[in-house]
């Protein structure tokens, strides 16, 4: 092939001349030859060379590492590419983040550039370094604060009362949370989804029942736990059914959450009595154990005939509920296990009648008073 001159390889390859020279000042596509006239003279190699040049460039390498690659053919190719997509990585995060903010900020701009400029000033102090100007930014501007950087407050803050703060302000965010707190939120890490459990409770939102019965079978107990508490916060027939169908958790924790949550809400009489009858005992003890708490006069008889469940631990409990259950017929119950062959159900109940007596012994006095 004939040698060509910058101009014809610049008509070729549709790079200026300039970035030819350019090139040649650093070495990294220097022409083999000179005209009589000293013009670059480009050979079929350096072709070659140009050609790779573009391909690496185009793989957002710079002119010094392309130089470098070039010139030494047996470098450690992997380590530099792995460097660069690193740099990628953070280059997009970077900008993920400058685009959240655009659009944060493009609503405020519909209303003028001060209000912008309000907007950048509110979001500095939600990410300054002292917690007390976080704190006090996401409390007094949270009407108008930008939703990513109080989810950001919520997810990763390493102050409680800044992430309580954050929390708040976003309970005060307009219809539509749920659903952005859940893009936000519900496939990040074990703090993420905890938070999210946590503020779709403070939220008390009925839209909010199906993604913390999803998050209530979390992998990550914290989690799991959080959701108890929310779905007890929010209540209802969906909250309900979702707390019941926990009652047979293998974690303590979110077991303990449960019986909470579920000793709070209405309307979970009904399917508690019916839970007596499951086939798992560690449903059945906690059943009894949640119907006790509740104090529900309709749980009695249920609990009456857990006293002679084949499983001890559904029959200790079940006796431990009915303590907590007024009315005679609960008493008599009780009264019945007294001379229990089981020590320690005898021991219980015994303590259970002398609790009883010495409650109703003032009511009497009084009820005679009168």
């Amino acid at each position: 092939m004939e040698a060509l001159r910058i101009g014809e390889v610049a008509r070729r390859t549709g790079l200026t001349q300039r970035t030819l020279r350019h090139y040649d000042e650093l070495g990294l596509l220097v022409p083999s030859d000179r005209s009589g006239a000293d013009y670059r003279l480009y050979s079929h190699d350096d072709l070659v060379r140009l050609l790779a040049i573009q391909h690496l460039k185009s793989l957002g390498l710079s002119l010094a590492e392309v130089r470098d690659a070039l010139d030494a053919p047996g470098g450690d190719a992997a380590s530099l590419l792995r460097r660069h997509a690193e740099d990628v990585e953070r280059r997009i995060v970077a900008e993920q983040e400058l685009l959240a903010r655009l659009r944060s900020l493009a609503r405020a701009a519909e209303a003028g550039w001060d209000e912008v400029l309000d907007a950048i000033a509110l979001s500095e102090r939600l990410r300054h370094p002292e917690p007390a100007v976080r704190f006090r930014a996401a409390l007094v501007g949270h009407a108008t604060a930008p939703f990513d950087d109080l989810v950001e407050l919520l997810r990763s803050d390493p102050e409680p009362g800044v992430r309580e703060a954050a929390t708040w302000a976003l309970t005060q965010q307009p219809d539509g949370a749920v659903d952005r707190l859940n893009q936000a939120l519900a496939t990040g890490d074990d703090q993420s989804r905890h938070a999210l459990a946590h503020v779709l409770g403070k939220l008390r939102d009925p839209a909010a029942v199906p993604l913390l019965a999803r998050l209530l079978r979390d992998e990550a107990v914290e989690v799991a736990a959080k959701a108890a508490f929310g779905l007890g916060q929010i209540g209802g027939a969906g909250a309900v059914d979702a707390l019941m169908g926990a009652l047979g958790d293998a974690r303590s924790l979110v077991r303990d959450e449960v019986a909470a949550a579920l000793a709070r809400v209405d309307g979970a009489d009904e399917p508690l009595l019916a839970a007596v009858t499951d086939p798992a005992p560690a449903v059945r003890s906690l059943a009894a154990e949640v119907l006790g708490l509740r104090a529900a006069p309709g749980g009695g008889p249920a609990l009456a005939g857990l006293l002679h469940d084949p499983d001890r631990e559904v029959r200790f409990a079940a006796l431990m509920a009915l303590g907590q259950i007024p009315g005679d017929a609960a008493g008599r119950a009780i009264e019945d296990e007294v001379d229990s062959p089981d020590e320690h159900t005898r021991l219980l109940a015994r303590r259970l009648v002398a609790d009883r007596q010495a409650f109703a012994a003032p009511r009497a006095r009084n009820a005679r008073a009168t």
